[in-house]
């Protein structure tokens, strides 16, 4: 059985006629009956019945003109799909990225879409939490930490995102790892409530039965950088956001374990809408740089198994990445790990 068979069949069935069925199909009368027969032998039953009106199907020929109908429409959506591939991908396309991801992998995604994908016109918006609040399947895509309890939304885990203390370059008091519950007897520099990472270190703090020691509450990573270089307080943050300030000898980190702190780093896109061409050809190419970026030892992004990686261009940052930050190597991981997923 193959489908031209099935379109045969189905032509055979909605002309009700052998004749009509030939004209229509620009198939041969006899080519016809002789197909339709085979398919009768194969399959072991009649399909058509032939009568002074014309022919109608048997039982067992509507049976298989209902599945041959989904198969037709699938095969036609395949032909589709793959023929829209073949042409330049095009339209507008709205991306939300946290902010607390990189610049520099921002700016990668900009950069390769506009040279892969001119005719798209890509445009970078700020939290996704923002944008829900405006109109939950306005955004295309997202890039968070923070991914919404909503089956309108699909989220796909991309790469875990390791935390660590973050201390003035001259600061060599504190040990090149510390324990989770050693952090929190220090002074911190923390985001407000309302930030994301501040909820996510206040839930593992409680989860080891202790308060958090807030010297200031500051939600820009840059001021709480230059504050911790100044000596002013330690820091949470993640390692991809300070790879900069340690090339520049301004921090040193310090690797938290018992547990690690980890959180997750999802894509987001609308299970309700039909993707385009366009958005799926994004989503290869965030793919391919947030991967890049997770095999690069500074980053502290752990690539989680269950994502498939997608093919697509090797990208390299500017600058030479070192392959271990204060002599450790940022893909070892503990067997514990607190993940704000595991915790309320």
């Amino acid at each position: 059985m193959d489908i031209r068979q099935l379109r045969y069949f189905v032509g055979v069935v909605e002309a009700k006629s052998l004749n009509k069925a030939s004209a229509l199909l620009h198939v041969a009368q006899p080519a016809l009956s002789t197909q339709i027969r085979n398919l009768e032998r194969e399959l072991g039953v009649k399909l058509l019945h032939r009568h002074a009106r014309g022919i109608v199907p048997t039982t067992a020929g509507e049976r298989l003109a209902r599945h041959a109908y989904q198969l037709l429409r699938q095969v036609e959506r395949v032909r589709s799909d793959l023929t829209g591939y073949a042409a330049a991908p095009s339209g507008g396309l709205l991306m939300c990225i946290a902010r607390s991801i990189p610049l520099i992998v921002s700016t990668a995604i900009a950069e390769r879409c506009r040279r892969k994908f001119p005719g798209v016109h890509l445009r970078i918006g700020g939290s996704w939490r923002q944008q829900v609040q405006v109109d939950r399947l306005a955004a295309d895509l997202a890039l968070t930490f923070r991914p919404e309890d909503d089956t309108q939304l699909l989220a796909e885990p991309l790469v875990h995102d390791e935390l660590v203390l973050a201390c003035s370059a001259d600061d060599r008091q504190t040990a090149a790892e510390i324990d989770l519950e050693a952090v929190f007897q220090h002074d911190l520099i923390l985001p407000s409530p309302s930030h994301y990472i501040r909820r996510f270190i206040e839930n593992a703090a409680q989860s080891l039965g202790h308060e958090l020691r807030i010297d200031c509450e500051i939600d820009s990573f840059e001021l709480t950088k230059e504050l911790v270089a100044r000596r002013m307080a330690k820091a949470i943050l993640p390692i991809a956001c300070v790879r900069d300030d340690l090339r520049g000898e301004n921090l040193r980190i310090v690797r938290i374990t018992n547990p690690p702190l980890q959180r997750t780093l999802y894509m987001l896109h609308s299970a309700r809408q039909a993707r385009s061409d366009a958005v799926d050809l994004v989503c290869q190419e965030v793919r391919a740089i947030i991967f890049a970026c997770a095999n690069r030892a500074t980053f502290g992004w752990r690539r989680i198994p269950m994502a498939d990686q997608v093919p697509a261009d090797a990208w390299h940052d500017d600058h030479t990445l070192a392959p271990s930050l204060d002599g450790h190597a940022t893909n070892s991981v503990a067997d514990s790990v607190f993940d704000l997923g595991q915790h309320p």
